[in-house]
């Protein structure tokens, strides 16, 4: 019995049913694969996935140590900020005084204040809720805010004015981030 001779055409198409991807072509697909789900994993570990409200106050913002003195009728506590970045304002940070076991300390701190560089009063914090906030106003300063839209700047020093009779040793001042930022930072009061 006598085979077929295969035809031209049936040869084409066994040729092409063998034919792969070229070499090339497939290490430049591995490659390209890897090089985009190396992309995926580092937005996911890096946290760059994260919305509004998510930076930490902490990478922001960096303060000294306490200064303290006191004269008849105040006490005062001076905190240097000793930097701040990343888009930080006076706005986006509220205070709270808390105790050594965690209590709030309520309104016998008259104000808390930041001064510029140059000593002029940028912001000025009042007592609501369990802390203190951002008043609005025009600012001390020859131009400029008040709080809000001020932004924080190395150099600028947050002091805290309270009565004679209620010193702040041993509490701590908590500066908790507010608007984009989130967290708290603490200093403690010698």
């Amino acid at each position: 019995m006598r085979t077929k001779r295969p035809t031209t055409e049936s040869r084409r198409w066994r040729k092409n049913a063998k034919r792969g991807v070229s070499p090339i072509i497939a290490t430049i697909l591995l490659v390209a694969i890897t090089v985009v789900l190396a992309a995926v994993l580092y937005i996911l570990i890096s946290g760059l996935t994260k919305g509004p409200g998510n930076t930490p106050i902490g990478t922001s913002m960096a303060f000294g140590t306490v200064g303290e003195g006191s004269n008849a009728a105040n006490n005062w506590y001076n905190i240097s900020i000793q930097s701040a970045g990343g888009g930080i304002t006076l706005g986006s940070m509220n205070y709270q005084i808390q105790t050594a076991t965690g209590a709030i300390v309520a309104p016998g701190v008259s104000t808390i204040t930041v001064q510029s560089v140059t000593g002029c009063n940028v912001a000025v914090y009042t007592f609501s809720s369990n802390s203190w906030a951002a008043a609005a106003g025009a600012s001390a300063c020859a131009s400029g805010t008040l709080g809000g839209t001020a932004p924080a700047t190395s150099g600028q020093l947050l002091s805290v004015r309270t009565a004679n009779t209620l010193a702040l040793s041993g509490d701590t001042l908590v500066v908790i981030g507010t608007g984009s930022f989130s967290g708290s930072v603490n200093v403690a009061i010698p």
